[in-house]
């Protein structure tokens, strides 16, 4: 009896201990620090229709990433405020997100240039680094606190036009430009812009631009620009085709390209020049809306075009989403956009440890990744002390047969922001 009751005893002092070191140990492991971070984006103005469905693929990609402790021991607390891209709606969402604890340690900016340069000064003085996608000259010199995933627009525009070069002979498999080539061989090709009038069609056409374009052989022809959502643009594109434009890169998103298509189609131009769409283009959206008039289309970009290119956890966040096909490029891009705000979150808690992540640590991380490739996208994201914008090539896609077709691997993007190692002196 006495040895049962020693027994009961030893037992009952071994649980207590086990319970004493075990339990501490799973509370520990069961709580994670919360790190808040921003999304300022148009819900409601103009490019609502595009910015909501890049929202969603933040919005799911943070869902994904907490639910399977992508940043091991942190839940990341992901709010979101309309800007409807005004300036001072912006500024006023900035304030109200930023006096909301836990602070944030990264937000987005509003996604159109004039607003992100309006955040610029604001996230120094705050010490919350912006990451967002507009790259307007402003924007990116002098170098400051806010940083863009999309590619210094210059240096995007050089390169589509270093590829017309390149491309530049009998041999090229490229329909247009092979067309434009047997009937002007005798000159130099000819490259413009055609874009929205405003801060973002416009950044395109930098002197920096038209110095490298003419060091390879290529003319330039003046740009054209129209209204974000123009009635009729034949006066414009006709403009260009009298020019002689071989190749039109176009800086405006995919329903307006469509626009412009359509307009050439009926004055019977289509076929007179090579047209390009910008970094942030959807060649499906394009063609949804363009059908066979989007045909032979390009587009140079960092964002992954085709769904066999995609991670297989995207396919099926994507089937739950509900969205349509022509939206997955959008949707799929937030996926890399955030990819890139958890891993410097991860770099910064390996730094200083989950609970002291602050907004100036997520800057000197961002200020030091290099070559780092987000999810479903084509380029690496390189950061320095000087460079703010992360994509330093693009891959080549096109509209064949109505299919997209991925033409090129990796292009790269001459570096001709001001002081880069490809501006012409």
């Amino acid at each position: 009896m006495k040895k049962s009751k020693t027994r009961a005893k030893m037992l009952c002092v071994l649980i207590g201990m086990f319970l004493t070191v075990i339990v501490p140990l799973s509370g520990q492991a069961a709580t994670k620090v919360d790190i808040r971070i921003v999304n300022l984006t148009d819900f409601t103005g103009p490019y609502s229709a595009l910015s909501g469905i890049v929202s969603r693929g933040f919005k799911d990609f943070v869902a994904w990433a907490n639910r399977t402790n992508y940043v091991p021991g942190v839940n990341i607390v992901y709010d979101a405020y309309d800007t409807a891209a005004n300036v001072n709606k912006t500024i006023n969402a900035w304030n109200m997100a930023i006096s909301k604890k836990p602070k944030p340690v990264m937000t987005t900016g509003g996604f159109t240039s004039t607003t992100v340069l309006a955040i610029k000064s604001l996230a120094k003085r705050h010490k919350v680094p912006c990451l967002d996608g507009a790259s307007a000259r402003q924007i990116l010199v002098p170098p400051g606190w806010a940083f863009t995933m999309q590619p210094c627009y210059e240096c995007e525009a050089a390169a589509v036009g270093k590829f017309l070069r390149d491309n530049w002979n009998s041999d090229t498999p490229y329909e247009l430009i092979k067309k434009r080539y047997n009937k002007y061989r005798t000159r130099n090709p000819r490259f413009t812009i055609m874009g929205w009038d405003n801060a973002f069609g416009r950044s395109y056409a930098q002197k920096e631009l038209k110095d490298y374009l003419k060091s390879i052989g290529v003319d330039w022809v003046k740009p054209e620009y129209v209204p974000m959502s123009p009635s009729d643009t034949t006066p414009q594109i006709l403009r260009l085709v009298n020019k002689g434009a071989d190749m039109i890169f176009f800086s405006m998103h995919g329903s307006f390209h469509t626009n412009v298509l359509k307009d050439a189609a009926r004055i019977g131009v289509r076929n007179e020049f090579q047209n390009v769409a910008f970094n942030g283009g959807d060649l499906r959206n394009l063609y949804k809306y363009a059908g066979d008039l989007a045909e032979n289309t390009l587009i140079c970009t960092s964002y992954v075009q085709e769904f066999s290119e995609w991670e297989p956890f995207s396919h099926e966040l994507f089937k739950m989403s509900g969205l349509a096909e022509s939206q997955a490029m959008l949707y799929g891009a937030g996926y890399g956009w955030y990819d890139v705000y958890f891993e410097a979150i991860r770099r910064a808690v390996k730094r200083v440890g989950a609970e002291n992540v602050t907004g100036s640590v997520i800057y000197e991380v961002l200020t030091s990744m290099n070559n780092y490739v987000p999810k479903n996208w084509n380029s690496s994201i390189t950061f320095t002390d000087t460079k703010r914008y992360g994509p330093d090539n693009g891959s080549i896609y096109q509209i064949r047969d109505g299919k997209i077709v991925k033409r090129v691997d990796s292009v790269r993007y001459p570096d001709i922001i001001p002081g880069g190692k490809d501006v012409i002196r």
